[in-house]
């Protein structure tokens, strides 16, 4: 498949420093989109690459007026100062649409950053959802991923567990998959626990589940104020929804009182 990646500004593969790849493409109540792109946007990461490729769905996207086609991009910020890992970060409105789609692009897209960091990646972490049934006052992260030593330095965080058996489906669970097996670097994949709940477009609270252990992890600066007022809009729509769910379970009140006109 056609895939067109347009570089936005060089990059000295020689200056990075222990370069991580995290990825949030949109995917169950956009957990990982939000979280991944709360980081974008808090760490003030610049766009690096536009990528354009065929499988994305025949949708244009709308902002403000502007007409553009699907794509997803990768931002960049470097922490070389602060002695800490450089972060890319790979997120878009769509993810490919099909099985073809999604191999190629894992491909093609873990080709392109190896080369343009002649290999330096130490890490590609992925973020998502896991649907569950079970209400926590904090949602759970599974973790599963391509090398025990990384994994088991993810469960060393609170409100962790491993993933022991599943499936994970489209590019979030494949292209991490695609980055360890294909030896381009480690791939970890953690999925937050949602609930599926269709009145819901969003869960906040997954995104940040999922952000406070990619925030300790790798010493990621973070501002959880857009976030937390997210939160606070969810569970005023959960609450409202019970009431008018428990309303509605109880069902119509018969009226006793002297007042009423009707007997």
């Amino acid at each position: 498949m056609n895939i067109n990646i347009t570089q936005k500004f060089e990059l000295n593969p020689e200056e990075l420093q222990d370069p991580i790849v995290l990825i949030g493409w949109p995917g169950i109540a956009l957990v990982a989109q939000l979280a991944i792109t709360s980081i974008k946007d808090s760490i003030n990461a610049k766009e690096f690459l536009d990528i354009e490729y065929n499988d994305f769905p025949p949708k244009s996207n709308v902002e403000k007026g502007k007409l553009e086609l699907p794509s997803a991009k990768v931002y960049f910020k470097s922490r070389k100062e602060k002695k800490k890992s450089d972060l890319f970060i790979l997120t878009a409105n769509y993810q490919p649409q099909t099985s073809l789609g999604v191999f190629d692009f894992s491909d093609k897209f873990c080709r392109e950053m190896d080369r343009l960091t002649n290999s330096k990646i130490k890490m590609y972490i992925s973020a998502g959802a896991m649907v569950t049934e079970k209400i926590r006052d904090v949602p759970m992260v599974h973790v599963c991923g391509t090398d025990q030593n990384i994994i088991d330095s993810f469960l060393k965080f609170d409100n962790t567990l491993l993933m022991d058996v599943g499936v994970i489906a489209g590019a979030n669970g494949i292209l991490p998959a695609w980055a360890g097996q294909k030896g381009y670097a480690p791939g970890v994949c953690l999925l937050a626990e949602t609930l599926p709940l269709p009145m819901m477009a969003l869960d906040p609270r997954a995104s940040k589940a999922l952000l406070i252990i990619l925030k300790d992890y790798f010493d990621i600066e973070m501002n959880f104020d857009e976030l937390n007022s997210k939160i606070d809009e969810m569970e005023h729509i959960l609450d409202t929804y019970k009431k008018q769910a428990n309303q509605f379970l109880a069902g119509p009140q018969e009226d006793r009182s002297t007042d009423s006109y009707f007997r």
